[in-house]
């Protein structure tokens, strides 16, 4: 799953929690880090209307009534929390580690230190975000969600051995963590572990068949260990699962090229590129399955496609010069050729040679 959404999952579940709690009896008047007793019942009505505001997707609506609430009682931790939440859904991180920081220095509490760290995540301080969610776990040592996070500061720092041990801390607490598991899978996957990786994306595709990423991924581990007419009903299950998953189609592509069924390939090819037409990774696999089929004039389509937008792809080069070799095309072949020996594709200068021999 996209890391954004991820958060913004996270973060509409800490924030629906803390207003669950206000909106108990008033009887409830027990200082705890979700609820606070209030003198001023204004600053309760106004944080009970935020959460309206908020599940109906009014989201400037419920900061204004938080902000309200906090300057009716500048004391008010789940409020400071809570706008904190909603800052961070506007995207004004910066904001939001204000409000975290002051409801902290109110109240040391995990659901600031670990809004906090996902505010200092989105704005790529890792290493802060990384300290603020150690201090998260230290004061709740048995929070999953907590442990998941601070794994993928390790993943996006290449930390990838540490990244394991706190998804599989995180696993251990919560035996069901369909996204633990998924991202576990990924850094056993940066570490060259392809039997752990491929174990842990069926882990957690078994346990959210709704994740069509982790089909996706678990498709991409089993092409890179030859298992082509497995990895196609992976993708197939991607894209049954989210239709307009272009990469899925790509890759199912590139499984069925690899299993010669060039034809099936193009019409997978070509439907990522109804859903995405600027894909070039697809354009320039379509090209490759056309020169399969001798389609040359075609390939040579799509690979100008692909040149036209970026003249880095020495490996299209070489390919478009083959197929212009093919099309009789001695002149374009061999300045293809000499463009991809430029962008160092070793292939190329075997290739080259036949325009010196010309």
């Amino acid at each position: 799953m996209n890391r954004v959404l991820i958060i913004f999952l996270v973060c509409f579940y800490l924030l629906k929690v803390d207003f669950a709690f206000s909106q108990e009896s008033d009887a409830i008047k027990t200082r705890t880090a979700d609820s606070l007793e209030v003198d001023d019942q204004t600053a309760k009505i106004l944080y009970n209307k935020a959460f309206d505001w908020y599940i109906q997707g009014h989201y400037d609506s419920a900061f204004a009534a938080l902000n309200e609430a906090v300057l009716n009682d500048p004391e008010f931790t789940s409020a400071l929390n809570n706008s904190g939440f909603v800052k961070f859904v506007l995207k004004n991180y910066d904001g939001a580690i204000i409000d975290f920081d002051k409801a902290i220095e109110l109240q040391p509490n995990v659901k600031s230190y670990f809004g906090r760290g996902l505010a200092k995540m989105a704005i790529d301080s890792l290493q802060s975000a990384k300290s603020d969610f150690s201090k998260g776990i230290a004061l709740e040592p048995n929070s999953p969600k907590a442990f998941y996070y601070r794994g993928g500061i390790h993943y996006n720092l290449e930390e990838y051995t540490l990244a394991i041990d706190d998804y599989t801390r995180a696993i251990t607490l919560k035996n069901d963590y369909a996204y633990a598991y998924n991202d576990r899978g990924s850094a056993h996957l940066m570490l060259g572990e392809l039997e752990e990786a491929k174990n842990d994306y069926y882990k957690a595709s078994l346990l959210d068949p709704g994740m069509y990423f982790s089909f996706n991924s678990l498709g991409g581990v089993k092409m890179q260990l030859n298992d082509y007419a497995s990895a196609e009903a992976d993708f197939t299950a991607a894209v049954k699962i989210n239709p307009d998953y272009y990469i899925a189609f790509n890759n199912r592509g590139k499984a069925k090229f690899m299993l010669e069924d060039y034809e099936g390939a193009i019409e997978d090819f070509s439907k990522a590129l109804e859903i995405n037409p600027n894909y070039l990774n697809a354009i320039n696999n379509r090209g490759n399955a056309k020169y399969k089929l001798k389609d040359f004039a075609g390939a040579v389509e799509d690979y100008n496609k692909v040149l036209s937008e970026d003249n880095s792809r020495g490996s299209t080069y070489l390919n478009r010069g083959i197929s212009n070799e093919m099309l009789r095309k001695d002149k374009e072949a061999c300045s293809d050729w000499q463009k991809a020996v430029e962008l160092d594709i070793e292939d190329a200068k075997e290739y080259i040679k036949h325009c010196e021999d010309k």
